[in-house]
């Protein structure tokens, strides 16, 4: 209940007579739940080659192991679509708004269920090398069609699954053509369960606080629905009406820097790969968007540009599930996808460092068309110093070395579901490589504790006052009491460069303290000096963190200074002042500290610098990283 009251406290009065409505539409949706094959057939051409806005290529390598998570499987592995295969739990078949998703005791970890029924391993196998590829797709896609009526079963209770699936059978489609030539039946399940598809996403949007990238995939998915499986007289209706949505949600969820206001580097990627998908089907279908999706699109992937390095590394700010928006082979990786696409659809050479021989979806969803520019490949041009204001991230950098920090809102809408209690963060790359950096997330439904220390303060390059984090978690996607940064000072000079911020997180405090941290960079000296202030009366506990990448193996020297080093690399840090205690945290679980995860569910122990002091009054505290 405590979640509850928590998530209507997010919520105005007209969101909450949205979901009210939406809840009584569960009747409606009970009537029809079973329905299967109650509309005829396709009328008309059902496929034509010229028309199709995605091109079939074999240009995919081969497909042995289907990759979920942590698990693997074999590429005709017959999977129980109900299914959460790392817990061994099957969820019960019944009417889908009557099961609780959030209950780990009625569908384990959904995440997994959700994660084969997206359908992207089968995009990606249809793609393949692999000669029998397509009648392995044809028996996947005819038994999930038997296995997962209309609203029955786990599979129909999120829009956003409705939207990811819709876009895999529109990539899976044109490498079917034979299949469904000579299998009438399969094609006309395919074609029902479509079209219940783009239904339920246009009955069921996520509205007001739940319209971040979820409501960005169920428009996705309805407009690249209605435009390659256009057979119902809805379909024209569906697509303008998605296509207007799309247009405007790109506006509201990207800043005009091209930062997702999720503050997730995951679902940067996301969101950019579900809105290239739909952005391409309309050009390549004649009904391209208006130029300020394009533009926005354009400037989400300078965006990426600023803060990768030259190796495609990146500060994964945020929650990340691994989630992608299409899958054309799973050895591309999403940096790779959408960069070779906007060098396409741009005719821009700077996104093509990350994948120079272009990608798999690049063919599929550009055709011949990047050819000529991948003969023109070159290294990107970058600046020296960029404060994306709006975007809420500052990034300083020279040829080897790149210094990121966080000066952003925790996230979007007012539950911020995808933030993490990061404000004022720092990151460091260093020879292609982020050295300093962002733990991950690790966990979503499950290991609740771990899920709230790598959302937390104490999993980030920051400072931590009275052991609390800066916002005050609700739930596993729900924020409350929110820290509020702004930077106050920003200057580039010859020498230095100097970025000032402050949050209010640690005002809710008996006695309120304001953090303030104010980074210079020298560039010559290959210098950060941070100081943190603490403005309060009373006293309080202070922790400052450093998280460093598993290659750095820390030290502590004589007089308190630590030198991390390793592959290459070399971070001397010295502490000015009250030094406290300086303590090297390596895969501690009591507390949780010293792990990161480079892939979801999965974690390793690494190492991490801590320290701790007391203080009282408003008080400085200097730390010095040379690199």
């Amino acid at each position: 209940m405590t979640w509850y009251f928590a998530r209507m406290r997010q919520m105005g009065p007209a969101e909450v007579l949205y979901r009210t409505r939406q809840a009584a539409n569960v009747p409606i949706d009970y009537l029809g739940k079973g329905q299967r094959a109650q509309f005829q057939a396709p009328h008309g051409e059902w496929w034509s080659p010229r028309k199709y806005p995605v091109t079939f290529n074999r240009a995919g390598a081969s497909f042995e192991k289907i990759r979920i998570f942590d698990l693997e499987f074999p590429a005709d592995f017959e999977f129980d679509w109900h299914r959460d295969y790392r817990n061994s739990k099957s969820v019960e078949r019944k009417f889908s708004r009557s099961l609780d998703i959030r209950d780990p005791e009625v569908v384990g970890d959904i995440k997994y269920i959700w994660e084969i029924n997206r359908h992207q391993h089968l995009s990606a196998l249809a793609y393949s090398s692999r000669p029998d590829a397509s009648d392995i797709v044809a028996r996947s896609l005819s038994d999930w069609l038997d296995s997962n009526p209309y609203m029955e079963g786990v599979n129909w209770t999120s829009s956003l699954e409705f939207g990811l699936r819709l876009i895999s059978w529109a990539a899976i489609f044109p490498t079917m053509r034979e299949h469904f030539a000579r299998n009438k039946a399969l094609r006309e399940k395919l074609a029902t369960s479509a079209y219940l598809h783009m239904k339920a996403i246009r009955r069921h949007l996520s509205r007001y606080s739940s319209a971040n990238n979820h409501l960005i995939g169920e428009l996705a998915g309805l407009y690249v629905g209605a435009t390659c499986f256009p057979w119902w007289n809805e379909c024209d209706t569906w697509r303008d009406f998605a296509r207007r949505e799309l247009e405007r949600e790109i506006l509201a969820q990207f800043t005009p820097e091209g930062v997702n206001r999720e503050q997730a580097m995951s679902y940067q990627f996301f969101t950019l790969e579900m809105l290239l998908f739909a952005g391409l089907v309309a050009r390549n279908s004649g009904d391209a968007f208006e130029g300020a999706y394009y533009e926005r699109l354009r400037k989400g992937l300078d965006y990426v540009l600023l803060v990768a390095t030259k190796s495609g590394d990146l500060p994964w700010f945020g929650d990340s599930d691994d989630a992608r928006g299409f899958l054309f082979s799973p050895n591309e990786s999403e940096l790779q996808a959408v960069m070779s696409l906007g060098a396409g659809l741009f005719d821009d050479e700077r996104y093509l460092s990350f994948a120079p021989r272009g990608t798999v979806a690049s063919k599929a969803l550009l055709g011949p068309a990047t050819e000529p520019i991948v003969r023109r490949a070159s290294t990107p041009q970058v600046g020296t110093a960029e404060l994306l204001r709006e975007g809420g991230i500052a990034v300083i950098q020279a040829d080897d070395w790149k210094v990121v920090m966080d000066v952003g809102p925790l996230g979007f809408t007012t539950i911020a579901a995808h933030g993490h209690a990061d404000a004022l963060s720092l990151l460091l790359a260093v020879k292609d490589r982020y050295v300093l950096v962002d733990p991950g997330t690790y966990a979503y439904h499950s290991h609740p504790e771990w899920r709230a220390y790598f959302r937390g303060t104490a999993a980030h390059n920051t400072a931590r006052v009275d052991g609390q984090d800066q916002s005050v978690m609700r739930g596993r996607f729900l924020w409350d009491q929110k820290a509020n940064v702004k930077v106050k000072h920003f200057a580039e000079e010859a020498t230095e460069i100097c970025i000032a911020a402050e949050h209010d997180g640690y005002t809710r405090l008996s006695d309120p303290v304001v953090h303030r941290r104010a980074v210079t960079v020298k560039k010559q000296e290959r210098m950060i000096e941070v100081e943190d202030a603490f403005e309060c009366k009373g006293d309080h506990s202070i922790e400052l963190y450093w998280h460093l990448v598993e290659s750095l193996t820390p030290e502590a020297l004589p007089g308190g200074s630590i030198r991390a080093e390793g592959d290459g690399v070399k971070l001397d840090f010295t502490f000015e002042g009250q030094q406290g205690d300086i303590a090297i945290i390596h895969g501690s679980e009591s507390p949780i500290l010293g792990w990161r995860s480079t892939e979801f569910n999965v974690k390793h122990p690494t190492s991490t610098v801590r320290r701790s002091l007391r203080i009282r009054g408003t008080q400085s505290i200097k730390t010095r990283i040379q690199f």
